[in-house]
């Protein structure tokens, strides 16, 4: 049976797939323990009953561990394009075969049709940008763009992580589709804290209270809440 209830992150903060928030950026310099938090959400991902897919381009023991247990994951450049032109075209199926349909309701989604959500952790998305060469560049940035602005309705969700940002660094189209923002750790810059989260650590009204494991999530219900 799948599973839609949101999933538990901390207090009254969780991640809701369903919702306009699903698609969701983490910023999380090394030693931050990004590496336990994404095994959580995979693994919570997996037990809902929902599809997971893992791009790693890093070859971490993160792709490793869900490798081993039939995930599919990708790391080199022509595997990473092959897994993201797949879940486009699956994407664009279910879209022509299911959501384009004159009995479809204006609040329909994947959850409403009973359909498992298609969820890819692109994890140091940068890092797996700058592996290829321009042209691959270019196709994974195209290919994410039509995952980030189409996806939410028919279940597609991608989750991005990165030790650092830029406001360059990734499509604007990619980033403003990420409603839900994680920022973790002790050695989080004023201008990195800016960019994830849209405030700054001299607002929080209290002392910045991120370190390994902690830190701070925006989203649209919650706004700036610590984690």
């Amino acid at each position: 049976m799948t599973n839609y209830n949101p999933i538990p992150i901390y207090d009254d903060i969780y991640w809701d797939l369903t919702t306009e928030s699903c698609h969701t950026l983490l910023i999380a310099p090394s030693g931050a323990g990004k590496t336990m938090f994404l095994s959580y959400l995979a693994g919570m991902i997996l037990k809902r009953g929902h599809n997971l897919f893992i791009i790693d381009a890093k070859n971490t023991s993160f792709r490793a561990t869900f490798q081993s247990s039939g995930v599919r994951t990708a790391s080199t450049p022509d595997e990473i394009l092959c897994l993201l032109t797949d879940l486009v075209e699956s994407m664009t199926h279910d879209y022509d075969t299911i959501f384009s349909s004159n009995s479809v309701q204006l609040d329909d989604n994947f959850a409403t049709h009973q359909l498992p959500a298609q969820v890819l952790i692109f994890d140091e998305v940068l890092s797996a940008l700058d592996s290829g060469d321009k042209k691959q560049k270019v196709e994974m940035e195209r290919l994410l763009k039509l995952l980030a602005l189409k996806g939410r309705m028919a279940g597609y969700i991608i989750v991005l992580t990165s030790q650092r940002l830029l406001a360059t660094d990734l499509p604007k189209t990619v980033t403003e589709q990420c409603q839900t923002r994680y920022v973790m750790g002790a050695n989080v810059s004023e201008e990195l804290f800016h960019l994830a989260t849209g405030s700054y650590k001299k607002n929080l009204g209290t002392s910045y209270k991120g370190a390994v494991g902690k830190g701070y999530v925006v989203t649209p219900k919650n706004g700036l809440t610590y984690f």
